[in-house]
């Protein structure tokens, strides 16, 4: 059976919230250009830039409210993704609210509780959320009609893991004190790596919600 509406509904909010969060990274990435470097500065830094905290907490919003609406969207539409995925994207949404909640330390800059707090709840969202799509595919491929859109969202889940773990890798580098030359090197593409891995997780979060939106549930 087709999902119900209240599923589409939350699938339509999840991509309206998705849609704000390209918005607000927009809006960041233009303003704010001079002071946070896009290779070198992660996210995250648009936080402690003058003027950019409110911007940026209203983009972490967008995009915390609008996962949200998509896990709330999945479990409705009953599509067997299965309970590990959507713990997963459980952990996803909390990460992502903490990491709204806590600020982060500046580069370079000696640790806070707060800022480990953020460091390791954005790098666990980050981690979570290429399993979410793994784990979905290989459920969805089952059901007729999606063998095409579980390929789709695979391949964008392999994708979404590789630049995570070169994300993964550049930050390690860059907390590092005692880094040599090609730990350096990689820490200072930390920026970057953040930016491709965290455009591919926006598109993995769409193609789960245009899932759910064409979803075939258990009646």
């Amino acid at each position: 059976m087709t999902g119900s509406p209240h599923s589409r509904s939350l699938a339509v909010a999840a991509q309206a919230g998705l849609a704000a969060t390209v918005v607000g990274a927009t809006a960041l990435h233009l303003g704010w250009a001079r002071q946070v470097d896009t290779v070198r500065h992660a996210v995250s830094d648009y936080a402690l830039a003058k003027g950019a905290n409110r911007v940026f907490a209203g983009t972490v919003a967008s995009l915390t409210a609008g996962s949200a609406a998509l896990l709330a969207g999945l479990v409705r539409s009953r599509l067997p993704i299965g309970a590990s995925a959507t713990a997963l994207l459980g952990t996803w949404c909390g990460g992502l609210a903490l990491a709204g909640i806590f600020p982060p330390d500046p580069l370079g800059a000696t640790r806070t509780p707060s800022g480990r707090t953020h460091r390791y709840a954005a790098g666990a969202a980050m981690a979570a959320l290429p399993a979410v799509g793994l784990l979905a595919a290989r459920r969805l491929r089952r059901l007729p009609g999606f063998a095409a859109r579980a390929r789709r969202l695979s391949r964008t889940s392999w994708a979404s893991a590789a630049a995570c773990l070169g994300f993964l890798v550049a930050d390690q580098c860059a907390a590092r004190r005692d880094a040599g030359p090609v730990a350096r090197t990689v820490g200072g593409w930390l920026g970057l790596t953040e930016r491709v891995a965290l455009g591919l997780e926006l598109g993995l979060l769409h193609q789960l919600a245009t899932a759910v939106r064409a979803g075939r549930g258990k009646p």
